[in-house]
């Protein structure tokens, strides 16, 4: 397969690449390409114009005086699992960072090109040309081939580094051709298959910011694919769990399934359930059990929903383990 042709325009700063893309028609943003260029060679997107962010300094993450820590979108996957910063103050996004895909494509793919994918499905992902059936929704039609019964697109949206974001309750600073705004990490999702990122043409990620936590905590993060890392996820699920001193006691859980619907679902349920409860064997058996029942399901790529929904107890009972784990580690105990 091969890409089709295209103008690429480098500029040197995302405020000046926002302006690119603002006034000039047909342009599409790009920042590793890891997704980009696949979806042009299936002739999924033709963009007259790529606006590259590859000729952008990239900024180390830092640490604000008020402990927050600040991280740039461009930063290579490669990058978030090597910072010695990422590691210690949120070891949560070097778990899902080291579990996207391949070496190489972790060297190439970037913290806000993972957060700012696609939805996908097994009809759409393809080339088209072979086929004389009436197009799905995503592709302007009126029908969803996995669901047929249904009126709506059914496609998922599978990063792997949204559901850590939403468990470390991050925000986003984004920059347009007009000004600065910041959103929180959920609002940059639209529950929306058609239009997953709720960000306009001109809009850019600039910065991620993960405030400080304190006090004992530990997080976990668990993914299931048939190929193992190879392969975008059947599920995943990304866990931050906050202890009271004495480190048996849930203060405050945090968790999120990604890879089962059209955007990240917060299993807001299952951390209520949590919260004050000891974090024993059976608590966590049944919080696993629990997470199914509350949160929606899409079937996809080959995935029953009931499979799926085995899956994610599974997964997350893993999730849970590593959290607890870590949070007897804090002190240095085994």
């Amino acid at each position: 397969m091969y890409l089709p042709k295209f103008f690429i325009e480098r500029p040197e700063s995302s405020e000046e690449a926002a302006t690119l893309l603002k006034v000039q028609g047909g342009s599409h943003l790009m920042a590793g390409g890891t997704e980009l260029f696949p979806r042009m060679k299936y002739g999924l997107c033709s963009p007259e114009i790529i606006v590259s962010l590859k000729g952008s300094k990239v900024l180390e993450p830092r640490i604000t005086a008020g402990g927050t820590l600040m991280l740039d979108p461009k930063m290579s996957l490669t990058a978030v699992t090597t910072s010695p910063e990422i590691h210690e103050k949120v070891p949560l996004l070097t778990m899902a960072a080291g579990r996207v895909a391949t070496r190489e494509i972790r060297n190439m793919g970037t913290l806000g090109g993972n957060l700012c994918q696609e939805t996908r499905c097994l009809y759409f992902n393809q080339k088209h040309t072979f086929q004389f059936r009436e197009p799905c929704f995503k592709r302007g039609g009126g029908i969803c081939y996995f669901i047929p019964k249904g009126n709506k697109c059914w496609a998922v949206f599978m990063s792997d580094l949204a559901p850590a974001l939403f468990c470390l309750d991050a925000s986003a600073s984004i920059v347009e051709s007009g000004g600065v705004r910041q959103i929180e990490i959920d609002e940059l999702y639209t529950h929306d298959p058609l239009k997953p990122i709720s960000l306009n043409q001109d809009e850019i990620i600039t910065k991620i910011m993960i405030p400080n936590k304190e006090g004992p905590s530990g997080s976990g993060f668990a993914k299931f694919t048939m190929r193992g890392g190879i392969e975008f996820a059947g599920v995943n699920v990304a866990v931050n769990l906050a202890a009271e001193d004495d480190l048996t006691t849930c203060k405050k859980a945090r968790i999120t399934v990604g890879a089962v619907s059209e955007g990240p679902q917060r299993a807001l349920e299952v951390e209520v359930f949590l919260e004050g409860k000891n974090l024993s064997d059976d608590v966590l058996n049944t919080a696993s059990q629990k997470i199914s029942q509350s949160l929606k399901i899409v079937p996809h790529h080959g995935y029953s929903k009931g499979y799926l929904a085995e899956c994610l107890k599974i997964q997350t009972k893993t999730a849970l383990t590593d959290a607890r784990k870590a949070i007897i580690g804090t002190t240095g105990e085994k």
